[in-house]
């Protein structure tokens, strides 16, 4: 897992606490601040881990994608927090969410990032449906080998592993 640079990491800190400032304005009360982890690993750009108060952000995907990471997978992140901490138990991506979204951040309410994650070091293994060549995770290839099976989202047919001859 490549470690940030101090410049990197400390605008990812700011960037929190400048998050933190606006929803406690908005909001009229203070929120504790969470644990800032850069250990993120697969595609997944961040998580908020709600009942330990900590976010956890890729290193790669926000090394490539600076600007836009900042602005908007920090602010998702954080929002998911600050809804556990003010309403407890809601879904993931719901209207209290979706509202910390829109009406705080004034940002657009996206589930996921578009980031390419082609290049961030991820290994799969080739399976093949009826219609086309899909890689798999090695997690999820490690599940097939435990008996999981996967189908095409398109023609519904069980994926298998293409081996080469």
């Amino acid at each position: 897992m490549p470690q940030l640079s101090p410049d990197l990491q400390q605008q990812l800190s700011t960037r929190v606490e400048q998050c933190y400032q606006l929803v406690e304005r908005k909001l009229g009360r203070k929120f504790p601040r969470p644990q800032v982890l850069t250990n993120q690993r697969g595609r997944i750009a961040g998580c908020a881990l709600l009942q330990k108060n900590t976010l956890r952000f890729h290193p790669l995907i926000y090394q490539q994608n600076q600007a836009h990471f900042l602005e908007h997978v920090v602010a998702h992140e954080i929002a998911h927090l600050v809804v556990w901490q003010c309403y407890g138990k809601t879904p993931p991506h719901g209207k209290h969410w979706q509202w910390v979204m829109n009406d705080i951040f004034n940002l657009p309410a996206l589930r996921t990032h578009q980031y390419n994650t082609d290049n961030i070091g991820i290994r799969t293994v080739r399976y093949r449906c009826l219609c086309a060549e899909i890689p798999l995770s090695m997690n999820r290839h490690n599940k097939v080998i435990k008996g999981a099976v996967y189908c095409c989202k398109r023609c519904k047919s069980p994926l298998k592993e293409i081996t080469e001859m």
